[in-house]
């Protein structure tokens, strides 16, 4: 008989990899301002990694990370533990610390945000009588690479699963053994209100170096192989061999030999002047905006936050079949769906919608007001706080 919850649990703890602005980490960032102002709950989140948003994670919660404790593994003073052969020591000053603050926030629930090995630690540090809630931001291959040889024990300690789109869901049953009705399928939502931009559609084809006249079809994301940046670079090839007004921007971080390789493909093949790499920027919003596509070639994306973003901004949006959940959104009237991996076919896509400016109006209006009804944080928080609160209840 499974142990009963400790009396008197109402907080929940969210646990996150990183405080990066990635697309699980901001959509729990979005998640706890709502949780904040509408849940009666208190709250706590345990990061594993720093990064750009955590003091905006503090603005909503209490914060405990990882590699800034006292005691982290790689830390001085575990490291001089650990040469005085006392380790286990360390490991029990780092637990306790942990779960000192954990107590703080009296967790009835664990929220483990992302299907990541690196949520184990913490995992194995708190009451395994704690339900937990996995929501899960990842398909397909990146969610075997993440949970690597942790997944069993990720699997078999989740009560309930979120999962970010339909396909997500299919991944989870087919492939990982998941019971469905153990699944919620709950989509990736963003502040609608907040989405917009800071620069005209000149300035930023000015600082892209594009003329005024140009179309601009932008993509996004880490530069990585289930992103496709080499694919949109491909994509870039076909379009300009046939329209030539148009012009592309990849905007997303990525290794500094990740990007000298893209831009070496780009000067080989002549486009040199027509495709921009920007690495990381300050204001994406900006781009989006000043874009007429927006052109998703991951190979595996599981509901990508930057096509509602720029189907805010009223873009039309492409997309491959069978590489994850946005087809679930660009359905058959924000933009297109084609063959996975057809890149002469997406190109025929994107000629066609630049040749069309109604045919951008309309697609790009209907994403618009699409991504207002179904994916603002104001739809999808209440659903997610049902599932905490019946995963607390069944727990009982």
């Amino acid at each position: 008989m499974r142990s009963p919850e400790p009396k008197g649990r109402k907080g929940v703890l969210f646990i996150q990899e990183a405080a990066g602005r990635n697309g699980a980490a901001m959509q729990l960032l979005h998640f706890l301002r709502w949780f904040k102002e509408n849940a009666n709950r208190p709250s706590s989140l345990g990061l594993s990694l720093d990064g750009p948003i955590s003091r905006e994670f503090r603005d909503v919660t209490d914060v405990w990370i990882k590699e800034r404790s006292r005691w982290c593994p790689g830390g001085l003073r575990s490291v001089v533990m650990r040469s005085l052969g006392f380790e286990r020591l360390a490991r029990f000053c780092e637990r306790s610390e942990f779960h000192n603050f954990a107590e703080r926030s009296s967790p009835a629930l664990v929220y483990a945000n992302a299907f990541t090995a690196s949520h184990s630690h913490f995992i194995n540090m708190l009451d395994s009588r704690l339900p937990m809630v996995t929501h899960v931001h990842e398909f397909g291959n990146l969610l075997v690479r993440q949970g690597r040889s942790d997944t069993p024990s990720l699997l078999s300690r989740t009560r309930r699963f979120i999962a970010c789109s339909g396909a997500v869901k299919q991944s989870l049953m087919h492939n990982q053994g998941v019971p469905s009705e153990k699944i919620d399928v709950i989509y990736e939502s963003i502040q609608v209100a907040n989405v917009r931009a800071g620069q005209s559609r000149q300035e930023v084809l000015a600082e892209l170096g594009f003329p005024q006249d140009a179309f601009l079809i932008v993509g996004s994301g880490r530069v990585a192989w289930n992103k496709g940046a080499d694919v949109f670079l491909q994509l870039a090839r076909v379009v300009c061999a046939r329209h030539p007004r148009a012009r592309f921007a990849w905007i997303g971080p990525g290794c500094g030999w990740q990007i000298s390789e893209l831009q070496h493909d780009a000067r080989m093949v002549g486009l040199s002047e027509k495709v921009r790499f920007t690495d990381e920027v300050a204001k994406p919003y900006d781009y989006f905006s000043a874009g007429d596509i927006f052109a998703l070639t991951s190979r595996e994306d599981s509901f990508p936050l930057t096509c509602l973003e720029s189907a805010a901004l009223g873009k039309p949006i492409l997309c491959f079949a069978d590489g994850g959940g946005m087809p679930e959104f660009v359905e058959d009237d924000c933009g297109f769906v084609v063959p996975y991996l057809d890149i002469d076919t997406m190109a025929n896509r994107v000629v066609q919608l630049l040749d069309c400016p109604g045919c951008r109006k309309k697609m790009g209006e209907a994403a618009r007001r699409k991504v207002a009804q179904r994916h603002d944080v104001s739809v999808s928080a209440p659903r997610i706080l049902d599932v905490i609160e019946r995963t607390i209840t069944e727990s009982r």
